[in-house]
């Protein structure tokens, strides 16, 4: 913010100085003449290149300039939905991952959501109430097939009308069943079995249970779903450390879908309510997220603070609690301060710090290589790509 605002005011001058170059005298004699000396003979492209120069300034300072990503072994690192009380992968604050839009319809939907033809309907049997040409042939085999020893009854004045013809040669066609063919024998039906109805859903009534359907839908990206869960937790939170985890929460949300000002706003409030509870552990978390969107932002100096702050707790927690998980997170917290460090100039501080966490996950991998062998073999290539660049 004080770069915009400095860029902004020495755009502004740029252009009054432009003005003064182009206007000497002007505003009533209130603007003295200006003297370029040996410029005199290019004033009009002194005042030019002064008032480009100043609108450039004026353009960039109002622009909101992108937020800065760390690259890692080639890739961008870009923000991804997480909770503060999930185990980090190995390093996953600062290795990359792939972005991943979010999702469409899926196949079953799409599926789901196409139009599916409705089969033709059997023509029913329906009287033609309109008059129609008789069918000698069909009419007389019919009457032949069916009534063939009818005796002649008595002219009814007001004969039914003739069925059409492919109805009249199918009823021709077919002979009258007899109707103990139609009748079936009748089955005792077994006592059918009583179906056990499925079990209900748990009602989500607590808060724990909230943030498990929100990570749920998170990890399935159903963001609507997941927004709606979000709320239902920010809801449910009473304690500070309840609203600290639901504002961590939404930070993680609003990250996830890149707004950034929410994220920041969510953060800060995390951060706020982690200090209400005394917690060093939720401090920490809070600080490191914090100390992340300042770093995203090019706010250097704000980063270098969180990562400092959040590192001097994990310092107390690993020795006081002590610990696989705490020790880890120390060495997360040093990486991320080292990066900072080396952004800001600091080369030779930054590789200290990379050092200390190496020792620790190699101290880690020794005792689980499968867990922490990972975390040892990224932070020993960035320690080595750091003392290359101070080398070279």
């Amino acid at each position: 913010m004080l770069g915009r605002i400095i860029g902004l005011l020495l755009g502004l001058g740029l252009g009054g100085l432009a003005y003064v170059i182009l206007y000497p005298g002007g505003l009533q004699g209130q603007i003295p003449t200006l003297d370029l000396g040996a410029f005199e003979s290019v004033r009009m492209g002194v005042a030019l290149a002064a008032g480009l120069l100043g609108a450039a300034l004026v353009i960039a300072a109002l622009m909101r300039s992108p937020a800065r990503k760390r690259a890692r072994d080639g890739l961008p690192v870009i923000a991804d939905f997480k909770f503060a009380d999930e185990a980090q992968d190995a390093k996953e604050a600062a290795l990359p991952e792939e972005p991943r839009p979010f999702p469409g319809l899926t196949p079953l939907q799409a599926l789901e959501a196409a139009p599916v033809p409705e089969p033709d309907p059997f023509p029913a049997v329906v009287a033609d109430t309109t008059p129609s040409e008789p069918q000698p042939e069909v009419i007389e085999t019919a009457a032949v097939d069916v009534e063939p020893s009818a005796p002649a009854a008595d002219p009814d004045p007001d004969p039914p009308a003739a069925l059409p013809a492919p109805l009249a040669a199918v009823a021709a066609a077919t002979p009258a069943a007899p109707a103990e063919a139609v009748s079936e024998p009748e089955v005792a039906a077994a006592p059918a079995e009583p179906v056990p109805e499925p079990a209900a859903p748990p009602a989500l009534d607590d808060f724990d249970a909230a943030r498990s359907d929100l990570r749920m839908h998170a990890r399935a990206e159903a963001w609507g779903p997941a927004a709606l869960a979000l709320q239902r937790v920010s809801a449910l939170a009473t304690t500070d450390r309840q609203q600290m985890l639901a504002a961590q929460d939404a930070g993680d949300f609003a990250r996830a879908q890149g707004r950034t000002d929410d994220a920041i706003e969510a953060y800060d409030l995390a951060l706020a309510y982690a200090r209400q509870a005394k917690a060093p552990e939720l401090i920490a978390d809070a600080l490191l997220n914090v100390g992340d969107m300042a770093y995203e932002e090019h706010r250097l100096d704000s980063a270098v603070d969180s990562y400092e702050e959040a590192l001097a707790l994990r310092r107390q927690i690993a020795q006081e609690v002590g610990g696989q998980d705490s020790r880890r997170a120390l060495s997360i917290a040093l990486e991320r301060l080292a990066d900072a460090r080396e952004d800001r100039g600091h080369r030779t501080r930054a590789l200290d710090l990379y050092r200390e966490s190496e020792a620790i996950a190699s101290e880690l991998a020794q005792g689980d290589a499968a867990r922490y062998g990972a975390d040892l073999v990224t932070t020993r290539q960035r320690r080595e790509e750091l003392e290359a660049r101070i080398l070279a």
